[in-house]
């Protein structure tokens, strides 16, 4: 087998299939014998024959994620896009038709599977099984994996319950919640003495706490976008220059927040498109996007008060002007 990430074993992946459909099929032979099929339901020669044609597509499909994931990081990280598209999210909307939160789900479970397959005989099925890991280390996401494997009920891997496991993995390795002002204290101490344990991206003035388009993908005020995939927080922030513990926030820091304040949910669909454009804007107006996105929004509603008759246009021109 070779050792290279951008190699996929298709023989691999096909035994690991064969062995994962192996219990069902038992169950299947179990549950005919104890239970005897009526003559209109045993099939034909001709109808197994097709359902094994049929099964042989849906095995080929459930592993086509992990081959569409491995070939859209080459394409990213080798910019083979270059030559037509500006960057690699146009050239998956635009050549693909699918959204940058798509192709980097994808990237990231073909990136699990990759890194559990030298130590697990079943693979995850689909990318819905391998999500839930990729916001863990690599050594992670192996004992994880394995742990859903073997605890999986009636012995079928779901994902729901391979997140359930990836969640009780994350919960083990964050750091405790001070409770008292004692522990406070005793934390800013200790961060101000360490540089591996406590300094991370989530006890850091520059890092927002919002997944700004996906769960493995984070905002720094200073940085801008960050990605889970290639360094955990904890790893980004004992390597960080600029790491700043959140408990002593300057104002000049708190200047570029939003004052907290009540809030209500809004769901919107945009054009993919817009997307970058927003974050972009966002990026030079030292905001996250939801911030950013309100920002904009009050400022329409406030000039729209001026000229209630040029309501729309007013929003048209702030959107638009903020965007570009």
């Amino acid at each position: 087998m070779s050792s290279s990430n951008s190699t996929v074993d298709l023989n691999t992946l096909d035994d690991t299939l064969t062995h994962n459909s192996g219990p069902s099929e038992q169950v299947a032979s179990e549950t005919n014998v104890q239970n005897p099929l009526s003559r209109e339901d045993l099939l034909s020669e001709a109808e197994v024959s097709e359902l094994r044609r049929l099964e042989i597509k849906v095995e080929l499909g459930l592993k086509a994620f992990w081959e569409i994931g491995q070939a859209l990081s080459q394409i990213r990280d080798q910019r083979l896009y270059r030559e037509n598209y500006k960057t690699f999210e146009e050239y998956c909307i635009t050549r693909w038709e699918i959204s940058r939160r798509s192709a980097y789900q994808l990237i990231g479970a073909a990136m699990v599977v990759e890194n559990v397959r030298n130590c697990a005989q079943i693979l995850p099925l689909n990318e819905a099984q391998a999500r839930p890991l990729t916001a863990l280390p690599p050594e992670q996401q192996r004992e994880a994996w394995k742990k859903a494997v073997s605890t999986a009920p009636s012995g079928k891997v779901t994902a729901v319950h391979v997140a359930q496991v990836a969640r009780e993995y994350h919960k083990s390795s964050a750091p405790p919640t001070p409770r008292n002002k004692n522990t406070v204290d005793q934390q800013v101490q200790l961060t101000k003495n360490s540089t591996e344990s406590v300094k991370c991206c989530w006890n850091c003035a520059h890092c927002s706490h919002e997944f700004i388009d996906n769960p493995h993908n984070f905002y720094c005020y200073q940085l801008g976008k960050l990605n889970f995939v290639e360094k955990d927080g904890y790893q980004r922030g004992a390597e960080c220059e600029l790491w700043t513990y959140r408990g002593a926030e300057s104002d000049e820091i708190k200047k570029t927040r939003l004052p907290l304040r009540e809030t209500f949910s809004l769901t919107l669909q945009l054009p993919a498109y817009l997307q970058s454009l927003m974050q972009d804007a966002a990026k030079e107006s030292g905001l996250v996007v939801v911030d950013w996105a309100a920002k904009v929004l009050e400022e329409a509603i406030f000039a729209s008060h001026a000229a209630p008759r040029a309501l729309h246009q007013d929003f048209i021109d702030v959107s638009v002007s903020e965007v570009a």
